[in-house]
């Protein structure tokens, strides 16, 4: 299995964490025995200090998008067009003044 680990290095030595297991830490004068001491600790930690386990956690309901509720609620808003309008007039203003800009900084 792979793990992320998490390296520094403070006043000459190296400090190793296991990202997914911070309890595990290692303090070591060199990069490389720092990552070998924490795989070593990894393992004795995972293999006979804690037990890891799958639990299936049943939910009540699913969990839905919170935005497909609002969909269709301007269906019957005669303005709702004239908007979209005005929101697309204002888009295409914005792209020509930013056409504007770039040209002026090339």
């Amino acid at each position: 299995m792979i793990y992320d680990v998490i390296l520094t290095k403070e006043n000459d030595q190296y400090i190793a964490r296991a990202k997914e297991w911070p309890e595990v830490t290692v303090v070591e004068n060199s990069r490389d025995a720092a990552i070998e001491q924490l795989k070593s600790q990894l393992l004795d930690y995972l293999s006979n200090k804690v037990e890891v386990v799958q639990v299936d956690i049943p939910l009540s309901t699913l969990t839905e998008n919170p935005w497909l509720d609002k969909f269709g609620w301007f269906k019957d808003d005669p303005s709702f067009d004239d908007l979209q309008a005005e929101i697309a007039a204002y888009r295409q203003e914005l792209d020509q003044e930013r056409s504007v800009t770039n040209k002026d900084h090339n």
